[in-house]
This record gives C-alpha cells, structure tokens and sequence, in this order.
C-alpha cells in the first residue's frame, strides 16, 4: 500500500493533485488549494495518533491545512473523525472511500485502479542505505574503502559497514578496500529487495515520443535536480526495447500540464513523476557520472523501474542491462 494509490484515487474522482515533496501535496477542491500531510497507515490510526500526527505537523513547513489519511480500510471511528473534523481526510483503498472536508465521497471507480506496490511497502523502515551499497558496489570490480563507498550511496561509513557485513561471502575485502565476489548476487538481491523508492508519483499522458517527454520535463524542471529512469535512460544505457514509459525522480512535485501533459492513471500513463522517499537515488546517480550522461539514475536503478514498468520485452531489456553491467561492457 502506497500513498501513490490514494492520490490516484483522487485523482480519478477528479481532484486536482500536484506533489510537493514526499509527503506532501496540493489538493484543488471547488477552485481552492489545500496543502495535505500524507500518511500511509497500515491500519486506522487511534485518536490518539491523529492528535500526534496534528501536533507534528504543526512544526513542520509548510504547515499542512489537512491530514490525509490513505488507509486499506477506514474504522467507524476513523470515519466519523474525518465527518466531523474538516482538517482530517481519508482515503480507504479496499472500498474506494473517500472523505474530504468533512464530506463523504463514494467512489464508482472501485476496482478500476491498479496497484502501484513496492515488495517491501508498509513493513518498517528502509534499509536505503544498504539498497544503495548494493548498486554502487556493483560500479566496478577494482576495490574501494569504506569511505569511498559511503560518499558514493550518500551515507555514513557506519552504515556501510553494517552494509557490508550483511552480504556475506558476496562482497570481499582486499588490500585496497571492498569489492563484489560475486557480483550476480547482489544485482539479483537488489531486484528482489528494492520495495520502490515510496514517497508520491503522479501520473502523465503526452502523445509525443517518450524520449522526448523526459527531455522536456528535465529541462523544464532543471532546478528540481531532476534524474531520469525507466525507459529512457535503458535506451540510452543498453538498447533493446520499445521505449514504453519514462520515470522522473525530482526533489519537489510539478504540474506538467503547462507543457502538455494531462495528468491520467498509472496504467494509461506515458510518464511517472516521482518524489521519491530515497534519499540515495541522486548519490548513487552521481557515483555513476563517469559512465552516463549525469542526468540517468543508476544503471541498476534504471533496471529495476524497466522491470517495474513491464512488458513482453521487460525480461529480456533487464538482462541486456544486467549483462552490460556485469560483464564491465559500460566504459
């Protein structure tokens, strides 16, 4: 469960969602803009919790005019807090309930929304760092200290070395640093493992090439320190297959209708816009430099959002890219 699937919700019902940050959002109602903290619970907070989530995001900036609540199922009790309290919001998934302003919206669209769900979504804190080490230990085969190794995921030494003892026989230590034993390990660990970056995606449909979406994107968005994955960046990595849908990482949300876009679902989107919870993406997409264009996410990072995008040829691009790699094939 994600806070993208509640925000798709809205979306579908015809609210207008434009992210500020991972997670925070915009929400156009009747011509007016609210600015909603969004948490994801497992199951409905407690009174007691909401009054925490309040106190908190009081102290935070921009201070949120409501809470948003995504939720697989809302409580009588959740419920009733949102009909009566116009700064709680919630979004139920299971049964396509929504309650916004102290009004109750049934959604018609019940079922129609796919599911956008990271392997590891909902079930504690990310290991980000340790995700991280995986994909920049695979950068090269020469060793590396444990510094370096930090500077290159974003992180502190004491992470990496947590990192490192985790993989076992797969990573060894030489006279010059750490390196990866068997590297194959780790790339399909990283796969495996990776829950997604979380945070908030919205979704975009234009009819030009894919290409050339995330082209535009970035260059309108250059001062969001925008990376791209996905389709894209693969085509540019290890050509293999038919370009299907861009993936942009950016600091803060955007509305990209002003440059053609219109927002849509997952399923019919052209282009994801994410403002991810990962704070790595950029570290390691900067580790990488020296082997692409400095605007790509990582290699590896690139494979996972092309085997999350699907296809009938996802199998086959992920393996080129796996291959390419591996085998020390990117200069």
């Amino acid at each position: 469960m994600t806070a993208s699937e509640g925000l798709n919700l809205l979306t579908a019902l015809g609210v207008n969602v434009l992210v500020l940050d991972a997670d925070t959002v915009t929400l156009t109602l009747t011509g007016s803009r609210i600015i909603a903290r969004v948490h994801v619970r497992r199951s409905p907070p407690s009174r007691w919790d909401i009054q925490r989530d309040v106190e908190s995001g009081r102290s935070r900036d921009p201070t949120p005019d409501i809470l948003l609540y995504v939720v697989p199922k809302a409580s009588v009790g959740l419920a009733d807090v949102a009909l009566a309290d116009s700064g709680i919001a919630v979004v139920s998934l299971q049964d396509g309930v929504v309650i916004l302003v102290g009004k109750r919206v049934e959604d018609t669209l019940r079922g129609a929304l796919s599911s956008d769900r990271g392997s590891g979504a909902g079930r504690g804190r990310v290991a980000w760092g340790r995700l991280a080490l995986l994909r920049v230990l695979l950068r090269t085969s020469g060793p590396r200290t444990q510094m370096d190794l930090a500077a290159e995921c974003g992180v502190s030494q004491v992470t990496v070395s947590n990192g490192l003892r985790a993989f076992d026989t797969a990573v060894v230590r030489d006279e010059g640093g750490w390196r990866a034993a068997r590297p194959e390990t780790l790339w399909d660990r990283f796969l495996a493992e990776y829950p997604g970056p979380q945070g908030i995606s919205t979704y975009w449909l234009s009819l030009d090439a894919i290409v050339s979406q995330a082209q535009k994107v970035r260059d309108a968005a250059a001062e969001l320190d925008v990376i791209v994955s996905g389709d894209p960046a693969a085509d540019l990595l290890a050509p293999w297959r038919l370009v299907r849908r861009a993936v942009i990482y950016a600091r803060t949300g955007m509305d990209l209708a002003p440059f053609g876009f219109s927002e849509t679902t997952r399923e019919n989107a052209t282009l994801e816009y994410v403002v991810p919870t990962d704070p790595t993406i950029w570290s390691t997409a900067r580790a990488w430099t020296s082997v692409v264009s400095g605007w790509t996410a990582d290699p590896v990072l690139v494979a996972w959002d092309v085997q999350r995008t699907g296809g009938p040829d996802a199998a086959d691009a992920v393996e080129r890219m796996r291959r390419t790699v591996l085998d020390g094939l990117l200069p």
